[in-house]
């Protein structure tokens, strides 16, 4: 245990624990290396626990975080790395595997054969894919590229939250009530059937993307990792001033 590992929380040094453990394990990276892993995420950990930040906010699972060392060019990317098309398509197929594993699970339950239970499948993959988009606008809207032009005027917080309810109404009222020849409820094993195709879709797509690891909504994960990011720098500009 090193001089600074006693004041962390017991949540934070059960995580170098398991970090150490994993790092003294492999045999990719010298030992003094893994001493300098250590030291770094040990200063990360105790510069962002002032701040109220724990190590899953900070770095996900020490499984998550040995991988980014031990394999830095697969997992180097941040939010901002991503392109919209991925960030808006992997929320779009999340959206889908909830919304088609939902009635299978109620109509199955229910005894429902004829799916007049469910949404109709056009309105499933419409709404999902006008929900991943919206979420993905909004939350590079809150969080910019610090790499892009800061002069430019940003939409307030409230107006960016009022512009998303009012396009995730619109979008909603519209594609719920789409005609019943363009738009047919399908039974349970249709949305089963439906379940898998996305997530093989989300797998594939995670995979391409080099993103193993992210957690169900990779989004919401980047995006916090990257707030963070920035909070810390910002401290660290401070510092330095």
């Amino acid at each position: 245990m090193t001089e600074v590992e006693h004041k962390f929380t017991k949540k934070n040094q059960d995580f170098l624990f398991h970090l150490e453990k994993g790092l003294a394990d492999s045999d990719k990276i010298s030992e003094e290396k893994k001493e300098e892993i250590l030291g770094e995420v040990e200063q990360q950990l105790a510069e962002g626990q002032k701040l109220g930040h724990t190590a899953a906010q900070l770095f996900g699972t020490p499984a998550e975080t040995l991988e980014k060392y031990l394999n830095p060019v697969a997992l180097a990317k941040g939010f901002h790395d991503y392109s919209f098309g991925f960030l808006a398509g992997d929320t779009a197929l999340v959206l889908i595997m909830f919304l088609t594993g939902f009635f299978t699970v109620t109509m199955g339950f229910s005894g429902s054969k004829s799916g007049s239970e469910g949404i109709g499948v056009s309105s499933i993959i419409l709404l999902s894919l006008w929900g991943g988009a919206i979420y993905t606008m909004a939350m590079q809207r809150f969080i910019p590229n610090p790499k892009e032009d800061q002069s430019k005027k940003k939409i307030p917080s409230w107006l960016m939250l009022v512009i998303v309810a009012l396009l995730w109404i619109g979008g909603f009222t519209a594609f719920l009530y789409l005609p019943a020849a363009l738009n047919p409820v399908l039974p349970v094993w249709g949305n089963g059937l439906m379940f898998f195709i996305a997530w093989a879709l989300y797998f594939v797509n995670r995979r391409y993307a080099g993103l193993k690891r992210g957690g169900v909504l990779a989004i919401s994960k980047l995006a916090q990792q990257e707030r963070l990011r920035q909070e810390n720098e910002k401290q660290e500009n401070q510092k330095r001033g």
